[in-house]
């Protein structure tokens, strides 16, 4: 039953030199050979463990925890690496041996992405952040948090920012859109290219910064330094430097601009 493989040069020289209690190798099969699975190679970083930054003297800064995968439109953000297949063998016998089987790879994304024509590469259709979760690549343009705090350190970030809660002291927020906060900022920095909003209001502590590429909405504005490309509006001014491309305007049942003598003016 052998039919492949044989080696006719090895039988004549058996025949030749007839060498008993030798191995002869007459036939030999062709091992499959095997391929190799696709890979998926990231370009951004897949641990979302948060992480101060270490500077140059050997101290960590708590305020940057590096918590943010910027991204920007058209960004490569993952590349696949095609399975190769692999060749079936036969035995002596002539019969196949199948290679093993080989995965392929494909991507999971949210409709903030975009694959190539040959589906081989992923990019970002928008400025945002970057994420991998359970394989799956999110990508945002408006970055969520609770507070800006020690737990979520400074934020610089290239699409919008929505704080739910408040912004502490000493924190600095950039953003490459709009910045909204839906609490009270103490004595940060806030610095947006698009508009700044603070529902509750700001209280800078002589110390705090608000400067905007658009506007500046905030219920009440106090100690703090301001200025904005386009209007700010307020109900309330009290001992701070506020300044406006367009207009700055005071409005409300009880509103009023109170410079650092206590002087209060007609809003």
């Amino acid at each position: 039953g052998v039919t492949t493989g044989i080696d006719e040069a090895e039988i004549d020289s058996f025949m030749e030199e007839k060498k008993y209690c030798t191995d002869y190798l007459l036939a030999c099969g062709q091992p499959p050979r095997e391929g190799s699975d696709a890979k998926i190679t990231y370009h951004f970083e897949t641990d979302n463990k948060i992480r101060p930054t270490l500077r140059e003297d050997g101290s960590v800064d708590f305020f940057n925890l590096n918590a943010i995968n910027n991204c920007t439109e058209n960004m490569l953000l993952a590349q696949i690496t095609p399975e190769i297949k692999g060749e079936s063998g036969r035995n002596v016998k002539g019969e196949v041996l199948e290679a093993p089987a080989v995965k392929a790879a494909y991507f999971r994304y949210n409709r903030n992405c975009e694959t190539s024509e040959d589906k081989l590469q992923l990019f970002a259709k928008v400025n945002g952040h970057v994420t991998l979760v359970d394989g799956m690549v999110f990508v945002s343009d408006v970055y969520e948090v609770e507070d800006v705090d020690n737990s979520t350190g400074n934020i610089d970030y290239e699409g919008s920012v929505q704080i739910n809660g408040n912004v502490l002291s000493n924190f600095t927020v950039r953003a490459k859109g709009n910045v909204i906060v839906s609490g009270v900022v103490e004595g940060a920095t806030i610095v947006a290219d698009g508009n700044i909003i603070i529902t509750r209001g700001m209280n800078g502590m002589n110390k705090g910064v608000l400067s905007a590429g658009g506007n500046i909405i905030a219920k009440f504005l106090e100690n703090s330094t301001v200025e904005a490309d386009g209007y700010v509006q307020t109900e309330s001014i009290l001992h701070s430097n506020v300044r406006a491309g367009k207009y700055v305007e005071v409005n409300g049942k009880r509103g009023f601009i109170t410079d650092r003598k206590s002087t209060r003016l007609n809003s």
